[in-house]
């Protein structure tokens, strides 16, 4: 092994390992044999299919032509990396057998990297690919970057409820790090619901597919609220915006509305409860 540790830096073709391959000896073999056929039209063709076999065994162009020249096989292959990056897992050590097929290396570019969020399933329709998001990280507290959307996953996490945004961003001076937690903040217009009305959501009752909120009765004597179901359009930061239940001067309870639906469930009246 020439790279022993995660975290080193390899170029494309630098060689990663050497490794003893009797198929591959054989498969160079083929070529040496080839290269020595008389008759110089079928040669051609044996030639070009054991290149082509070298190829596919992911021999570097470099590494065929010194087969050519030398008209020699060797049981022994450089292993060579396909492009420039950072080790982020090594899964070999030096004197392992190894099976066809199997990773030895992973190698990433980091110079850009993938911050993926997860957006709630209602906030999906306010998030479109090309829009600013800014975000920060634990490793840089104080600093806010930004990105913009570049992907958001078709399909939506039957368990969380929620799709993935990714965001590409320049990773100069390898501040980020895969796996790394990062917060996201997007910021929406919300045009098609303007002039409707917004409410906190502490004042929101969930009965589970209803959602209800108290409002207070007018003219009364001693404050007395009646029970109200609503629809909810999109969550803001902490609001709902309100399609229907609530018209404008209406008086709501936002904080202890669980006090006065239990006020209500003691006194017979109706509550989330039992209605």
């Amino acid at each position: 092994l020439f790279v022993n540790a995660v975290g080193d830096h390899v170029s494309k073709g630098q060689t990663l390992a050497i490794i003893y391959s009797p198929e591959l000896y054989s498969a160079e073999q083929e070529l040496v044999e080839a290269l020595n056929f008389p008759d110089a039209v079928q040669r051609r063709n044996l030639v070009n299919a054991a290149k082509e076999k070298l190829s596919l065994w992911n021999l570097t162009p470099a590494q065929i032509s010194v087969i050519v020249k030398q008209k020699k096989a060797s049981p022994f292959v450089a292993l060579k990396s396909n492009t420039t990056g950072t080790v982020i897992n090594k899964s070999v050590n030096q004197g392992d057998y190894v099976n066809q097929g199997a990773v030895l290396f992973q190698v990433a570019n980091l110079s850009r990297v993938w911050a993926v969020f997860q957006a709630y399933e209602d906030d999906l329709p306010f998030l479109k690919r090309g829009e600013s998001l800014s975000f920060t990280v634990q490793a840089a507290p104080g600093k806010v970057f930004r990105g913009s959307v570049s992907f958001i996953d078709p399909v939506v996490d039957p368990n969380t409820r929620t799709a993935g945004v990714r965001v590409e961003v320049s990773n100069v001076g390898g501040l980020f790090k895969p796996e790394m937690f990062v917060t996201g903040v997007a910021q929406a217009t919300l045009n098609s619901y303007e002039g409707r009305i917004v409410v906190p959501q502490s004042a929101v009752l969930w009965t589970g597919k209803r959602s209800v909120v108290y409002v207070k009765e007018q003219g009364m004597q001693q404050p007395t609220f009646e029970m109200r179901q609503v629809t909810l359009g999109p969550s803001l930061s902490g609001a709902y915006v309100i399609l229907g239940g609530l018209r404008e001067g209406d008086e709501i309870v936002t904080n202890g509305a669980f006090s006065v639906d239990a006020s209500a469930q003691l006194a017979g009246k109706k509550s989330m409860m039992n209605q």
